[in-house]
């Protein structure tokens, strides 16, 4: 069964790119360009993972967060940060705020796809992508903060 995957992003080259890794995976996606359209899409569709952007215009990542902690019967959807711009300080917001994961930009795909697996199993590439060199298999934990 695939999953459904909402990807929030402002670029829409990586948006794209994004979406090629994780179809390739057997994932269907669903893109948004600002926080505003994710939160409109998250509340009318079920997914099964959102992968947000933190850096964006019209409602930046933290603010999607946090929007979203304050509508009621919200869905329970993990969700992965990604910024261009990790610190302390990012890391514990999104934490506190319920991101499953932070990770940074430019994202290691490998680490991105061993979240999505660990989250939704059956997600997880049968393959190794022919544009990638093929990496063990781990379960992910957070870098140190």
């Amino acid at each position: 069964m695939s999953k459904n995957i909402l990807i929030i992003d402002d670029d829409e080259m990586s948006r794209g790119l994004l979406r090629l890794v994780l179809e390739y995976d057997g994932c269907q996606c669903v893109e948004a360009e600002n926080g505003e359209r994710g939160l409109s899409l998250l509340e009318s569709k079920p997914f099964d993972i959102v992968i947000l952007d933190n850096a964006m215009p019209v409602m930046t990542g933290m603010e999607f967060l946090d929007r979203l902690q304050h509508i009621p019967h919200k869905p329970d959807t993990p969700i992965i940060m990604v910024t261009g711009f990790l610190n302390a300080v990012i890391r514990e917001n999104a934490t506190r705020l319920g991101a499953y994961a932070i990770i940074s930009k430019p994202y290691d795909f490998w680490e991105l796809r061993a979240i999505i697996a660990q989250l939704c199993p059956s997600a997880a590439s049968r393959q190794p992508h022919s544009f990638m060199l093929a990496k063990k298999s781990q379960p992910y934990s957070p870098p140190p903060a």
